[in-house]
């Protein structure tokens, strides 16, 4: 469930450092949730990381939450 795991503000990495490689991002970069979408289940995440435009409607499987 995407409600227990993340929420607007929460720091995130990616989880698949392929992806982040091909985005041209740092695979280490820390982001954060600045929007959620959907309901659970069917929900995306837009996540924001410093010096790169908003990643939008991206499925939270992609990112791990950072405690």
């Amino acid at each position: 469930m995407l409600s227990a795991t993340m929420l607007p503000g929460d720091q995130v990495v990616f989880d698949r450092l392929d992806l982040a490689e091909a985005l041209g991002i740092w695979r280490h970069a820390r982001g954060r949730v600045i929007g959620i979408h959907g309901q659970a289940g069917r929900a995306t995440i837009d996540v924001q990381f410093d010096g790169h435009e908003t990643l939008q409607s991206y499925l939270p499987d992609l990112f791990r939450r950072i405690p």
